[in-house]
Order: C-alpha cells, then sequence, then structure tokens
C-alpha cells in the first residue's frame, strides 16, 4: 500500500513513542465503516455480514495508554487474520511487547506463529474456535487432543482476554466522538488519512 509523506511522519512517530513504553498489551481489531455516500466508492468492497459498501479500518492498540501503534485503511471485505498478518509483519520488532490479544477472527496457527516470531516474549490472548466436529463430539479424545493442541502456546486466562474490550470502546470513540466516517471522504486513501489524526487518550 503506497504511503505518502504525513502517514511515514505518523509511522516514525508512534515507532518512536512505543519504544518508549516500558510494557505494552497489543490490541488488535478492525471496525467497519461504511462509505459516505452508501454506494460503491474507490477502493471499497460490499461485506455481506454488514450488508453495505465500505472499508476496514484495521489498528493495534496499546491496552494501558490507547495509543495506536499501527493502522491501515482496506478494502471491506478482506479477511481480518490475513490483514493481522501484514500488521504483525510491518511493526517493529519491539522487545516491550508483552502480549497481543485479538478475537476469534484471528484464530490461525500461522498467524499465532507470526506473533510469537515477532515478540518472543508476547502472551497471545487469541481464543480458539469451536469447529462444527467440536459442537457435535465435544468429548471425544481426539476433539479434545485437537483443542488442546490448538491452545498451547497461547495465554487464555479469561481476565486476560477480557481486557480485548479495551479496544472496542477506543472504536466505538472514534465513532461516536471523532465521527469517524460521517466526514465527507471519498474512497480508501481518503479513510487511510481520515485515520491519521485520531489519537485516543479516553474519556476526560
Amino acid at each position: 500500500m503506497h504511503i505518502g509523506g504525513f502517514p511515514r511522519i505518523f509511522a516514525s512517530l508512534t515507532s518512536a513513542l512505543a519504544g518508549s513504553l516500558p510494557k505494552i498489551i497489543a490490541i488488535l481489531d478492525s471496525s467497519f465503516v461504511e462509505t459516505y455516500s452508501g454506494r460503491d466508492e474507490a477502493g471499497s468492497e460490499y461485506n455481506g455480514y454488514k450488508e453495505g459498501n465500505g472499508f476496514k479500518a484495521r489498528e493495534i492498540i496499546d491496552f494501558k495508554t490507547r495509543f495506536p501503534l499501527l493502522q491501515a485503511a482496506t478494502p471491506g471485505a478482506r479477511a481480518a487474520v490475513v490483514w493481522g498478518e501484514h500488521l504483525i509483519r510491518g511493526a517493529p520488532p519491539s522487545g516491550n511487547v508483552r502480549g497481543l490479544l485479538a478475537d476469534k477472527a484471528y484464530d490461525g496457527w500461522r498467524f499465532v506463529a507470526e506473533v510469537k516470531q515477532k515478540w518472543r516474549d508476547a502472551k497471545v490472548g487469541i481464543p480458539v474456535r469451536r469447529t462444527i466436529h467440536e459442537r457435535k463430539h465435544p468429548f471425544l479424545p481426539e476433539v479434545i487432543r485437537n483443542r488442546a493442541s490448538k491452545e498451547a502456546g497461547r495465554y487464555l486466562r479469561r481476565s486476560f482476554l477480557n481486557r480485548r474490550t479495551e479496544i472496542e470502546l477506543y472504536f466505538s470513540r472514534k465513532k461516536r466522538v471523532f465521527r469517524l466516517g460521517e466526514e465527507r471522504t471519498r474512497g480508501l486513501w481518503e479513510l487511510s488519512n481520515e485515520l491519521l489524526p485520531y489519537l485516543d487518550h479516553g474519556d476526560p
């Protein structure tokens, strides 16, 4: 994805500031932003789940400060786990990242491996999806072994996983207070620039 001057400066600043944080619990998520016109626009895609044309604002924030560590705007129907991998690969190999939280949309062995390779000491808090076979036969030994193998290497304590709600509040605030997606922007590039100024430090 092309990166212009201001996004480059923003990326450099966030990288430098992230390095100054003593401990980072990173939270990854995305939020659907419908096109302002309600119709197809440059770079938008139809999202069947949301039943609308739009984009996805994708971000990694720090749990404690809500500081945006990485952010990107993409067409609205791209797979979460694929773009999660892109963001992790583009992140600086900071030794102060102690955890990465995401929802089940990011449940994939390759994504977990990417996180572990990037941040060796990070706890990975991503719940494992239940398969159809597991729903039908939850107590079969092979089903139990399969789930155990998927959960190996992840940190699934409920108190840790619950921290993920912070990014939902973050996106909600962007839309409620900063009116994300309601400016008269047109297309993916405009949305990318629209994301940049929104540094959320919580409610006053």
